[in-house]
């Protein structure tokens, strides 16, 4: 074996890929996927058994995972049973980490990703981080698009949904980065690549070549939450500040603002203004920047929180705030399906990621939270490779729902896989606290010029 190229991989099936996020199980996507996938029983058609209206209101009316149980009706050996017996990150998932096998491989290696894959954005990253710590040898390289799951594959590919590229970055990414790969290393014709590193920058649309992954130039650097919705790299002063929500799981946050029969691709770049108009979505947000903030790695999540209950999720969003007036060129218009959107003030989701904070401390062992008391939640959404330029804002989003993308958090520290509807603490206060001694923030990675 000469030359692979991992595209799109599964790498950790609880923490980040398909099935789970940072424990959280994936209803939707699952529910659609696997009975489907594995049809070997009674629930092959339960999609259409669930949905007669739209996945919102029709995976609210379903109730829990016990429920969609009840239509698989199923006793064998599948991936969907195996789910429920194992609630957390015990030996089951932990073996199926690819993470643990990335020593002393000899085949040169071309790890490919999409920045708005719901599936296997986390396992992209993942797998290319584990090769480079525990492979240094290998030779490795990195390319990533703003694609959805296997976009990368459609050469007329220029954008999706509300968002433009300019371009067709798959055209490129198959002539300029996959062909000369597999030439030279399978074929042993033509140059070596000059660069390891291909990665496509949102916002100013343009790929940056580098030779790691994240650069030499990436900083790390703290954006705090303030009270009044406000945020700056300076720490908070103040004491006693925070800003409270209701999380109510009989009207969760929908994963977007549009009634869908399936779970879309476009979701990963929705306009957020219709989760900012919600009051269990608490909203944060720059001035208008004067200068471009590129970011390219990871975002590592600092919480200050504190609940009435003993469970929660925490859904950060990080999003880039267009500026008024905003209009795409043309040409953009004659390829975007919906060429009237209001772009005036879109809200792009960046990067968004749910976290069940029963995992806070361990994902082999969760704990329950105890109500009232300030609790950090600390977490790392996948990287991102965008540049917010001139005139836009930085904003920052937290909630505690994303249905049905996600499934609802009981809101107690109770079997999520067994519990009934019965068993939910429906509305519970959550706190997010941006004081001097107990204050939330982000560390966004920052890429200096």
């Amino acid at each position: 074996l000469k030359a692979v190229s991992p595209q799109g991989p599964v790498t950790d099936w609880f923490r980040g890929d398909d099935r789970h996020h940072n424990g959280a199980f994936t209803f939707l996507q699952t529910t659609n996927f696997l009975p489907w996938l594995e049809g070997r029983h009674a629930g092959k058609g339960i999609m259409k058994q669930i949905v007669k209206n739209d996945v919102y209101t029709d995976f609210l009316a379903l109730g829990t995972f016990h429920d969609a149980d009840l239509l698989v009706q199923d006793t064998t050996e599948t991936l969907w049973n195996l789910i429920k017996k194992h609630p957390d990150f015990d030996a089951f998932w932990q073996e199926r980490d690819a993470r643990r096998s990335c020593y002393d491989l000899k085949p040169a290696i071309l790890v490919t990703g999409g920045l708005f894959d719901s599936e296997d954005c986390y396992g992209a990253w993942n797998t290319y981080k584990a090769i480079k710590e525990q492979s240094p040898e290998t030779e490795l390289y990195l390319a990533f698009g703003p694609w959805w799951h296997g976009a990368w594959t459609r050469r007329t590919f220029e954008g999706f949904g509300n968002l433009y590229f300019g371009k067709s970055t798959s055209a490129y990414y198959k002539d300029e980065i996959e062909y000369p790969f597999f030439r030279y290393y399978l074929e042993g014709k033509g140059e070596k690549p000059k660069h390891h590193v291909h990665v496509f920058h949102t916002g100013k649309n343009e790929w940056e070549f580098m030779d790691e992954w994240p650069s030499k130039k990436m900083k790390p650097t703290p954006f705090y939450l303030h009270e009044g919705g406000g945020i700056t790299t300076e720490q908070p002063t103040g004491s006693d500040s925070y800003t409270e929500y209701i999380s109510d799981m009989s009207k969760p946050v929908p994963y977007t603002a549009h009634p869908t029969t399936y779970r879309t691709l476009e979701y990963m770049v929705d306009d957020q203004r219709f989760a900012a108009s919600r009051p269990d979505v608490i909203t944060f947000m720059t001035p208008v920047l004067e200068d471009t903030l590129t970011l390219a790695g990871p975002i590592e999540v600092r919480l200050q929180t504190a609940i009435s209950g003993t469970d929660a999720d925490f859904m950060v969003k990080v999003i880039d705030v267009f500026p008024e007036n905003f209009k795409y060129p043309e040409e953009a218009t004659d390829y975007l399906q919906n060429k009237k959107y209001p772009m005036s003030g879109y809200q792009l989701m960046v990067r968004g990621e749910l976290f069940r904070g029963r995992y806070r401390e361990s994902f082999e062992q969760p704990k329950a939270f105890e109500p009232g008391q300030i609790t950090p939640v600390s977490y790392v959404l996948p990287d991102v490779a965008h540049t917010l330029l001139p005139g836009h804002r930085l904003m920052i989003q937290i909630q505690s729902s994303w249905f049905p993308i996600i499934d609802r958090n009981p809101q107690r520290f109770i079997n999520t896989y067994t519990c009934t509807e019965e068993d939910f603490m429906m509305r519970q206060s959550i706190r997010i606290y941006h004081q001097q001694d107990a204050h939330s923030y982000l560390l966004l990675p920052v890429v200096k010029k």
